[in-house]
This record gives C-alpha cells, sequence and structure tokens, in this order.
C-alpha cells in the first residue's frame, strides 16, 4: 500500500477553493466545511508530502475568519448564506447563533488549540520567518484569548463551553456535567449539546457569567493541547525576537503546569477533567488519561506506569490500537459509539508523540504500526472496532494521513 500517494489522491479530492480561500475538508459526505484542529492536522500532512505551500494556506484561511475576541472558530462554513450549505442534518452547531460575534459563516465554539505547534513544525521545515511574523498576530490573538476569556477566579486552565470543543463530541466523561445516563444514545448526547448551544445563544456567549452557569469543563486534554500550544508560542516569541512576549508566557507556562498538576491529579500520574461549575474530578477513565505524556506533565514513574496501563489488552490496547473507553466500562461500544470505544487516528498521534517524549520508541513504533494496520484492513474511515479492525463513520476521510506525520 502506498501511503503516500493514496493520501495525495485524498487529499486532493478534498480540498476546495471559495473565494480565493483553500482548505481540506475532511470527508466529503459528512464534513463539508473547514475545521479548526482538522485544519492543522491537513497542515503537518501537507508538511509531510512536502507540499508547504498548501499547508499554509490551509492555515491562511483557518485564521482569516478569527472572532474579533480573538476565538478561532472550530467551523467555518466558507457559504455566503445558509440557504447555501450543503444539507447538514441537525449539526449546524451555531450557525445560526453567532450573531454576538458579528463573524458571518462560522461557529460560535473553538476547539482545541494546536495551531501554535503546527506553525512551529512548518516552520522547522521551510524555515520561513516571513510566515511566523505573517501568523503570530493571529495566534497571540487567540492564546491570550484562552487566557482572559476562558478562566475563571478558581483556576487559570481555559475552560471549554460544549464537548464539541474537545473534539469529541459524545465522550464519555462529558455525560456527568451534562447530566446525561451511561445508556444515553449519540442522537440524545447530540439533542443536548444542541440544547447547550441554544442557553448560551440566549446568555451572549457572555464567559465571565452564563456559560460557567450551563456548561464549564477544563478538559484535560484541551488543556494538554493548550500547555503545549503555550511552549509552542514561546518558541515563536523567541524566534521573532519578542523578549517580553516571551517571558510572559514562560510564566504562564509555569503556572498552568503547577495548575494542572493541582487541580487534575490527586497522585501526579491519572489527570481527569474537572467541572468547573462543581470543582470536582470528573473521573471517567478515558484515553485522555495518557494526554499528559503528549504534554510532558509525568515523571518517567509515572510515564512507565501510563505506559503498562496503554498495553493492557484488558482495557485500552486492542488488536488495531487504543481504544477510546476501557473495554471494562459499561458505555464501551466498539462499532458505532463514535468517541465511546473506537479506535481513532488522531489519539493515536497524540500518545505517539508522548511516547516519543519519554524514550519510548519501541512502544511509539507499535502505536504507529496499529495505524498502519487500520488504513490496510478498512481504508480511509473516521473511526474503527478495535477489535476487528472495521470501519465506521466518515468515508474519504482525512486523519488516516497522521500516520504520515508520526516522525
Amino acid at each position: 500500500m502506498d501511503f503516500e500517494k493514496e493520501l495525495e489522491t485524498l487529499l486532493e479530492k478534498n480540498q476546495r477553493v471559495v473565494a480565493g480561500n483553500f482548505f481540506t475538508v475532511p470527508s466529503p459526505e459528512r464534513y463539508p466545511f473547514q475545521w479548526l484542529w482538522d485544519s492543522c492536522f491537513h497542515a503537518l500532512m501537507y508538511a509531510s508530502l512536502n507540499e508547504p505551500e498548501k499547508a499554509k494556506a490551509e492555515i491562511r484561511s483557518l485564521v482569516r475568519k478569527q472572532h474579533q475576541s480573538g476565538l478561532l472558530p472550530h467551523i467555518t462554513f466558507w457559504h455566503d448564506t445558509p440557504n447555501s450549505l450543503p444539507n447538514w442534518g441537525r449539526e449546524l452547531r451555531g450557525h445560526d447563533l453567532n450573531h454576538v460575534f458579528g463573524v458571518a459563516g462560522t461557529s460560535s465554539l473553538t476547539q482545541p488549540p494546536l495551531l501554535a505547534r503546527t506553525v512551529v513544525e512548518l516552520y522547522q521545515k521551510t524555515n520561513d520567518m516571513a510566515f511566523l511574523t505573517e501568523t503570530y498576530p493571529s495566534l497571540i490573538h487567540y492564546f491570550n484569548y484562552l487566557h482572559t476569556q476562558r478562566t475563571s477566579r478558581w483556576s487559570h486552565l481555559p475552560f471549554i463551553i460544549n464537548p464539541d470543543e474537545s473534539g469529541e463530541d459524545n465522550a464519555r466523561r462529558f455525560d456527568e456535567p451534562l447530566t446525561l445516563a451511561t445508556e444515553t444514545t449519540d442522537s440524545d448526547h447530540l439533542t443536548r449539546r444542541l440544547d447547550l448551544m441554544e442557553k448560551l445563544s440566549l446568555c451572549d456567549f457572555d464567559t465571565k457569567t452564563c456559560m460557567r452557569n450551563h456548561f464549564a469543563v477544563i478538559d484535560v486534554s484541551f488543556n494538554c493541547i493548550y500547555l503545549d500550544g503555550l511552549q509552542a508560542m514561546s518558541e515563536i516569541a523567541a524566534l521573532l525576537g519578542k523578549s517580553l512576549t516571551k517571558k510572559q508566557l514562560y510564566r504562564r507556562i509555569s503556572r498552568v503546569k503547577k495548575e494542572i498538576r493541582k487541580k487534575l491529579s490527586n497522585d501526579s500520574i491519572h489527570f481527569y477533567s474537572v467541572d468547573v461549575r462543581t470543582k470536582r474530578q470528573i473521573q471517567t477513565l478515558d484515553w485522555t488519561i495518557f494526554m499528559p505524556l503528549f504534554a510532558g506533565l509525568v515523571d518517567s514513574e509515572g510515564a512507565e506506569i501510563l505506559v503498562e496501563k496503554l498495553f493492557d489488552k484488558k482495557q485500552f490496547w486492542s488488536e488495531y490500537g487504543v481504544r477510546t473507553l476501557p473495554l471494562t466500562d459499561a458505555a464501551y461500544q466498539p462499532d458505532t459509539g463514535f468517541w465511546r470505544g473506537p479506535v481513532w487516528f488522531a489519539p493515536h498521534y497524540f500518545i505517539y508523540k508522548g511516547l516519543l517524549r519519554y524514550g519510548y520508541t519501541a512502544e511509539a513504533a507499535r502505536v504507529k504500526n496499529k495505524t498502519k494496520l487500520l488504513l490496510e484492513n478498512d481504508g480511509w474511515r473516521e473511526h474503527y472496532n478495535g477489535d476487528t479492525g472495521k470501519g465506521f463513520g466518515a468515508h474519504h476521510f482525512t486523519w488516516g494521513g497522521l500516520y504520515l506525520a508520526m516522525d
């Protein structure tokens, strides 16, 4: 199987240009718009294929619809009017609720802040200082938004206002904050999230008041990516000679590390998301317990414990990779559970990077090989049954291209 050739063909099929804006859709049938962290993944893929200009064009389109507040929307629709949108069922997720931002054609939510690390990786491949200079204002505006508008007096860690902002829409760890039962269906979960969007719209998305009254979770995965993003921002600030900003970012990095360790963990090894409204840890065991490896939050002993847990076949490790929920969880659905059991490529990518960070090169290779096996077994699908390798969800889905970004 020629992965490079197949990925080139797939990305070419999924590329779009609207009014001069270049972007790549995750799947033509199911996801016909531009998504925030998907575009970061796509940029990494283009860089791996030695197509840096496409990677940079993807990023430029992504930041073009940045809100005045600094928020980068998780979806940009790139259509002139709602009537011209492709049929997307109930999942517009804020397209008609963004009036308070005054930005047409986007959602009112964000997604994990992977963009700064993506820009750094592009720079490492291209040495394009002009692109760093070009993107820096949008990046610093976004990270300042997360710092000032998405934190509370109780914590310096940014909270998400809807499960969709984690990138894992129906993940098990959000059942408790949404007051949903373990056996909830995906349709019921979506209904609750759409209801939440209506409530947020009614209180004008005021981050300092009404959001925390409805839903506010300090998500482990989001904050691990945020911490790594701050580290990437400090690298960019240093390259651009912005010494004062670099010092400010260093202080923020130190504070965020301390807060994650203090408020999201009881033993400095296992980290859990926290409901801001109750200030309680949501002690749901899912794949995000491995994200501290990506962010460098555990010591060598903690890393060893997590690696042992990762490869436990009775919990997370399967024939085709890492389950998003352990086999023992009552909500585990390996086929159509979406983020409630199936194997996904993004977790593989973050776990792979985390294993390399701690020197577990052979273990990282095992994760990468499982990623390859999924593609060989059932092609470019959205997610997979970890025991059979059967693909589910969207067809012609791009995330398998992260295999080439695992280097």
